[in-house]
């Protein structure tokens, strides 16, 4: 008999007849042991399965496996999962998100690493080689300068984070997130490129798959350099290639590339209450996803969402916003955006943050410095002396708080936009009882 948070239990029939559906009000977590009678529940929410809660928090399944064994998935709070997982092919003939294997196969292709299916022809497998690579050589040049002292720098400098963590304006750059707060069990990343199905390059006709691998391997020589993806370049792979390269076909390469399996794809929407609802698999547009994960053993979510984060977009609606409030509460990063939450156009989500948020990790172009000062404890790490040259008049006063202050602590590793060599992070924890 399953236990919540707050002590409180819920009788429920380990051996129930699906289809069920639980409502809780509850404001904790809560965790449920359920298992169908043929014993072959695979993680998460399947065929007529359906949870529902008002939870504030989180929603815990334990499901049986084919073995009998139990496993487990986070399925969150303030979510409606409609999905029906059918086990039949995508559109465009890629798999299911049931199928584990076939995503997971598709990751490695994309990553440069051997699949064990074969390309079509032999210049697209040769094509595919030369990328593969190049994917490992930017991989290995950027996880050499970038990756692997920013996760030493988090694990002194970074409160660890075991729940959820937020990272709006975020393009499909996972790797960063991960490497700040790689222990999370939730990550929920908003930006406005769509997010589409991943593109399988194994069962493109050779034309096709002979661009997408050209448009791949120059996407990744960006992100090995710089360690982010150019705005500009990611709308540019989604409308000018025959096969339309989404954050998602990004995403499921970061996820091989640092060792996560991944179980389930789902197309996801935001509704008007501000929770998270699954959307069936045969939906045609894949706008926002959900990808569930393992890492180590244990089951990870992450939520790609596309949303418009600017004052217009969150008025009209109301639900996005809604929801953005409640993902501030939660450790969040802000990099590599443009300036936009000092842009009075995103008045809302900055004030969504300053208002909610508890820890926020941010280069100098997350939230105005002063205004951030206000309400939080900062830490300003790395030297700034001006922002890039596309923002010149941005952040002036950190510049000059870079100057003030006595108490700049070292960076040793690049961060964000090039700007002469200057990097900088700011570490804020909200002052105790300013809200």
């Amino acid at each position: 008999m399953p236990e919540s948070a707050a002590g409180r239990r819920f009788p429920l029939n380990p051996e129930a007849t699906w289809p069920f559906e639980i409502t809780t009000p509850m404001t904790s977590s809560i965790f449920i042991r359920a298992c169908s009678p043929d014993r072959r529940v695979s993680p998460g929410v399947s065929n007529s399965r359906r949870l529902m809660t008002q939870a504030a928090t989180g929603l815990m399944v334990l499901a049986c496996a084919g073995t009998g064994q139990l496993t487990s998935a986070p399925v969150l709070a303030q979510e409606r999962a409609s999905a029906t997982h059918s086990g039949s092919p995508a559109p465009g003939g890629r798999p299911s998100t049931g199928a584990r294997a076939s995503w997971n196969e598709i990751g490695r292709a994309l990553a440069g690493q051997p699949p064990s299916r074969s390309f079509q022809d032999e210049p697209t497998r040769l094509a595919w080689q030369a990328y593969a690579d190049e994917v490992n050589a930017n991989w290995r040049q950027y996880r050499e300068r970038m990756a692997e002292p920013m996760r030493q720098w988090s694990s002194t400098e970074v409160p660890s984070a075991n729940a959820t963590v937020f990272y709006p304006f975020s393009g499909p750059d996972f790797a960063t997130l991960d490497n700040v707060f790689p222990r999370a069990n939730r990550y929920v990343m908003i930006a406005m490129q769509r997010a589409e199905r991943p593109v399988d390059v194994l069962s493109l006709k050779p034309q096709s798959a002979l661009q997408t691998i050209e448009v791949l391997g120059d996407a990744w020589r960006h992100f090995g350099r710089d360690g982010f993806f150019v705005t500009e370049y990611l709308d540019r792979y989604l409308t000018r290639n025959q096969v339309r390269i989404g954050a998602s076909t990004f995403l499921l390469t970061f996820f091989q590339l640092k060792g996560y399996e991944v179980t389930d794809i789902t197309p996801i929407r935001v509704d008007d209450q501000g929770r998270i609802e699954l959307l069936a698999h045969d939906t045609r547009d894949w706008m926002s996803v959900r990808f569930s994960l393992i890492r180590d053993g244990q089951p990870v979510v992450l939520d790609y969402l596309r949303i418009d984060l600017s004052d217009k977009g969150l008025s009209q609606a109301p639900g996005h916003h809604t929801f953005v409030r409640q993902m501030a509460q939660h450790p969040s990063l802000l990099k590599a955006a443009s300036h936009l939450p000092q842009n009075k156009t995103f008045s809302m989500v900055a004030q969504a943050m300053l208002d909610e948020g508890r820890f926020i990790l941010q280069d100098e172009t997350g939230l105005k410095y002063t205004r951030l000062n206000e309400h939080f404890e900062t830490v300003l790490y790395g030297r700034f002396e001006k922002a890039h040259g596309a923002f010149p008049s941005y952040h002036r006063d950190l510049a000059r708080a870079f100057t003030e202050r006595k108490d700049i602590r070292p960076l040793n590793f690049k961060v964000g936009y090039y700007k002469d060599g200057n990097y900088v992070l700011i570490a804020a924890r909200r002052r105790h009882g300013m809200r």
